[in-house]
C-alpha cells in the first residue's frame, strides 16, 4: 500500500518537473521571438536597452549598483 503511495508521489514530482522545463522553454523561445520581432521591426535600441538591463542585473562588473544582485551596502 505504500509503495504504490510513493511511486504515486514520485509520479507527480517528475510531471510537475517536467512542467517546470516545458514552462521554461516555452517562455524562452517566446522572448527569443519578442528579440527577432525587435530586430525585424528597426528597434534595435530598444533591443540593446533591455539587453543592457539584463545584463547588468546579474553582471558581477557593476555590482556596485543597487539594481544589481551582488550588490552590497555600505557598512555604517
Amino acid at each position: 500500500m505504500k509503495t504504490i503511495n510513493l511511486n504515486r508521489l514520485s509520479d507527480l514530482i517528475m510531471l510537475g518537473f517536467v512542467k517546470l522545463c516545458c514552462l521554461w522553454v516555452v517562455s524562452a523561445l517566446c522572448f527569443e521571438m519578442f528579440v527577432i520581432y525587435l530586430q525585424v521591426s528597426g528597434q534595435e535600441q530598444r533591443q540593446q536597452d533591455m539587453i543592457n538591463k539584463i545584463e547588468w542585473k546579474f553582471d558581477g562588473t557593476f555590482k556596485n549598483s543597487p539594481d544589481n544582485i551582488w550588490y552590497e551596502e555600505p557598512k555604517k
